[in-house]
């Protein structure tokens, strides 16, 4: 019996999010609002009552939270639920490339106890994207490349490959960046996309040195899926220390171990007519897997990925401890040829993570996470302490309100549907 029920709240969740999401984007509030009468209707951006919100997150009080595991329980279902349509928008010099205008609809639910804060977010995604930057040999150059985490277009601007990376979600919080600022713009109050090309155009960063934002960024290839944390960040000033180029003004937060690594490690090539040129190859491996996305750090040590030590003018690797991979002779190294002319997501079986990861020790993994992939979309269930007592994250006063916005990364690197002026609020 409390199987059935359960499976029967699961469906009623995912009905509520298909009926939810179909609302129109709210107009602005007012004594009846232009799309309907405040309070009433929830179209122009204020509570329905206990049921939705198009502005607000409320977060119901519990004695004892949610198991975080990424099925929805029956906890959740007195949570009353945030509805939104995020939308990529446009910050000029092909930066979003691809994907402006895209939107995403999305749901969020909160809930507190004595020690952490819970969230639920739900999105739209007609696809798991898992190959990021993923390792293939190229047999027409004899050498190692990774897939683009950008779209590949052609003369005429069409998409001929697509982009080869993980979905995200962000939001992002305020710890001491103007509060006037903050709490009518959220997170576009860092945005600035009046950057030059050496600086990429556009990135956060806040008005002033010493001022900082917190980002709590799920990354579902580099950390969610492998061990269930979000890589918790924190936006601040562009100076010497953390300068525009390269994205440097998002800081992870003061870690002790743990995180990713990119799977890369540069050597000369061994023969050949191009001896001693250094080339970029795949760090490790792991003998008699396909179609796998990360390596643990774990699987490191003990022996299960082994190090790849050499590489030959023709492609061919050497591994430690003895043996080699020939990509040339063993075609799942290689792109496979396209199923059809519509195929520009397909690459090597046998194509190597261009991660290894392991479990953060410190403030920059103290946001735990499990999700659920459904065919459909996203179930992602995420929980952090009130107060951490670090310097690098918001603290959550249950007294108060605190504006934020989120971001959804549907495969993308940096082009992110967001949806702003949002509040939390406590139900106390």
């Amino acid at each position: 019996m409390k199987t059935i029920k359960l499976s029967f709240l699961i469906i009623l969740s995912s009905m509520m999010f298909i009926q939810c999401t179909s609302d129109p984007i709210p107009g602005p509030a007012g004594a009846d609002g232009i799309n309907g009468v405040d309070g009433k209707d929830g179209k122009d951006g204020v509570s329905t009552g206990a049921a939705t919100s198009t502005t607000e997150l409320l977060a119901n009080k519990v004695f004892l939270g949610p198991n975080v595991d990424g099925v929805i329980d029956a906890s959740w279902a007195d949570s009353q639920i945030l509805v939104a349509t995020t939308v990529v928008p446009d910050p000029g010099n092909n930066v979003f490339r691809g994907y402006v205008g895209q939107s995403i609809d999305a749901q969020i639910r909160a809930q507190y106890d004595s020690e952490f804060i819970y969230f639920l977010a739900e999105w739209k995604d007609s696809e798991e994207t898992n190959s990021r930057d993923t390792w293939y040999f190229d047999p027409t150059t004899n050498r190692w490349a990774q897939e683009s985490n950008k779209p590949v277009f052609d003369g005429a601007g069409n998409i001929i490959r697509d982009a080869f990376y993980e979905d995200k979600f962000a939001m992002q919080w305020n710890i001491s960046e103007v509060a006037s600022a903050w709490d009518t713009q959220t997170c576009y109050a860092t945005c600035h996309t009046n950057d030059t090309e050496a600086e990429g155009f556009a990135h956060h960063y806040t008005s002033a040195t010493g001022l900082q934002t917190d980002m709590w960024h799920y990354k579902s290839i580099r950390l969610g899926k492998p061990v269930g944390q979000f890589d918790d960040k924190h936006i601040v000033f562009p100076d010497a220390t953390h300068p525009i180029a390269g994205g440097k003004t998002r800081a992870g937060d003061a870690k002790v171990s743990g995180s990713h690594s990119n799977n890369v490690i540069t050597l000369p090539l061994l023969d050949g007519a191009n001896a001693g040129t250094n080339v970029k190859v795949p760090k490790y491996y792991i003998p008699g897997r396909s179609d796998y996305y990360w390596i643990l750090k774990s699987e490191i040590d003990n022996g299960t990925a082994v190090a790849i030590t050499g590489v030959h003018d023709n492609g061919m690797l050497e591994l430690a401890g003895g043996g080699t991979i020939d990509p040339n002779t063993d075609l799942d190294f290689q792109r496979p040829a396209p199923l059809n002319a519509n195929d520009i997501h397909s690459t090597a079986k046998k194509g190597m993570p261009s991660i290894f990861t392991a479990p953060i020790v410190g403030s920059q993994g103290d946001i735990l996470c499990a999700q659920t992939y459904t065919g459909t979309g996203w179930i992602l269930e995420y929980k952090r302490k009130l107060v951490t007592g670090n310097s690098d994250d918001v603290a959550f006063d249950t007294t108060k309100n605190y504006p934020f916005g989120f971001a959804i990364f549907n495969n993308a690197a940096i082009a992110h549907a967001i949806k702003p002026f949002l509040s939390l609020k406590f139900k106390q």
